[in-house]
C-alpha cells in the first residue's frame, strides 16, 4: 500500500468481480467517478480470463491469489463467503488494507459510513461491510434516537434471493420456470420450493439475525435496546423489506423527521415503496410510518440490498483516502 497514492488515485481490487455485489460495486465506482489508479478484477480459477468492461476498457479477470494483490492500495471482497473463508483458512496474506462484504464472520471492524466513529479509519486496515440489513436498520435507528429514544425495536427482515448470491438468483428463476412448466424443482440453495412462496430457512435466517445484531452491536454499543429480530425468505430476486415497530419514550411526529433526512424518501399511498422499485436506489424508502394501538410506531421500509452495500464501502473507501494520518 502507498499512502501517497492512496489519497490520490488508489489501485483497487475487486475481489469476486463477477457475483452480483462484484458486479453492483464495479459499476458503482465507475459512474461515481472515484478517483483511482489501476484495477484488478481477480476471481475464482473458474472465472478467470473472462473479459469484463471498466470505463470502457476491457479488463481480464485474474486469480485470486497473493501475488495479485501486489500494488494494490485498497481490496473489496465481493466474493461469497465461503471463498474468503477458503482465502483465509489456505494462510494467504490478506491484503493491508481490506474492505469484506462478504459477510464471512471474520474479525474486524465494522464500519457503518456518517455513524461509526471516522477516527478508526486512520488506524485500522480491516474493515467490515455490514450487512446490508444492518445498515437499513442501523440507520433508522439512529436517527430516530437521535431525536426520540428508542426503547424496544422489532423488525421482519424479508430477505431477497441475492442474499444467497448469483446461486439464489439462478435456483429462483429455475424453480419459478418450472413450477410453470409441471417440472421437478431444484433445492440445492434453498430448504424446499421458494417460487411463489415464502420459506423461514432457519438455519441461514438465525445466522443472518445473529451477524447483523453483532454488528449493530459493535457500531452502537449500547445505545439503546437490541433489536427483536425475525429474517424470512422470499420469492423476490432484489431488495429487502422490513416491517419494523419502534417504541419511543417521548413522543413526537417521526414522518417529518425521516423527511428531512437525505437517506430516506417518505412515500405515501399513490407512489408505493416496493422491492422492485427501489432497485438502483441508495436510500431507504419508508411507507405506512404509523402509530399501533399500543403506542408504538410501525413502518415499511425497502432499500436495494446490493447497491446499499456497495454505496457503504465506496464511502468508506473514500473516507480512507481523506484520513490525513493514515500511514503505510
Amino acid at each position: 500500500m502507498d499512502a501517497q497514492r492512496l489519497r490520490k488515485a488508489p489501485n483497487i481490487a475487486i475481489v469476486g468481480s463477477t457475483s452480483l455485489l462484484g458486479k453492483e460495486l464495479r459499476e458503482m465506482i465507475e459512474n461515481r467517478g472515484l478517483p483511482m489508479g489501476r484495477l484488478a478484477l481477480l476471481e475464482t480459477e473458474e472465472y478467470a480470463g473472462l473479459l469484463q468492461e471498466f470505463a470502457g476498457e476491457i479488463q481480464i479477470t485474474q486469480v485470486i491469489s497473493p501475488n495479485a494483490f501486489n500494488d494494490i492500495d485498497i481490496a473489496f471482497f465481493t466474493c461469497g463467503p465461503e471463498i474468503m473463508q477458503a482465502y483465509v483458512a489456505s494462510g494467504a496474506k490478506i491484503p493491508d488494507l481490506t474492505i469484506d462484504l462478504t459477510q464471512a464472520g471474520l474479525d474486524g471492524s465494522v464500519y457503518l459510513h456518517g455513524i461509526s466513529d471516522p477516527r478508526i479509519l486512520r488506524t485500522e486496515r480491516y474493515f467490515v461491510n455490514p450487512h446490508p440489513a444492518a445498515i437499513v436498520i442501523g440507520r433508522i435507528l439512529a436517527h430516530v434516537h437521535d431525536k426520540f429514544a428508542v426503547e424496544s425495536v422489532a423488525a421482519t427482515i424479508l430477505q431477497p434471493a441475492s442474499e444467497r448470491g448469483n446461486a439464489g438468483v439462478d435456483e429462483l428463476q429455475e424453480q419459478t420456470v418450472s413450477l410453470l412448466n409441471f417440472q421437478q424443482l431444484e433445492k440445492k440453495v434453498f430448504n424446499g420450493q421458494l417460487a411463489f412462496n415464502i420459506l423461514p430457512e432457519p438455519g441461514f435466517s438465525a445466522a443472518t439475525e445473529r451477524r447483523i445484531l453483532n454488528q449493530l452491536e459493535a457500531v452502537f454499543g449500547n445505545t439503546f435496546p437490541k433489536p427483536a429480530l425475525h429474517a424470512v425468505q422470499v420469492p423476490v430476486f432484489h431488495s429487502l423489506a422490513f416491517s419494523i415497530f419502534i417504541n419511543v419514550s417521548n413522543g413526537g411526529e417521526l414522518g417529518p423527521h425521516f423527511a428531512k433526512h437525505p437517506a430516506f424518501e417518505m412515500h405515501d399511498s399513490s407512489e408505493s415503496a416496493s422491492p422492485v422499485g427501489v432497485v438502483g436506489s441508495d436510500k431507504i424508502h419508508i411507507e405506512r410510518l404509523r402509530a399501533t394501538p399500543n403506542g408504538s410506531h410501525a413502518l415499511w421500509a425497502v432499500a436495494d440490498n446490493l447497491r446499499i452495500a456497495a454505496s457503504n464501502a465506496i464511502q468508506t473507501a473514500e473516507h480512507i483516502m481523506l484520513a490525513p494520518t493514515l500511514d503505510a
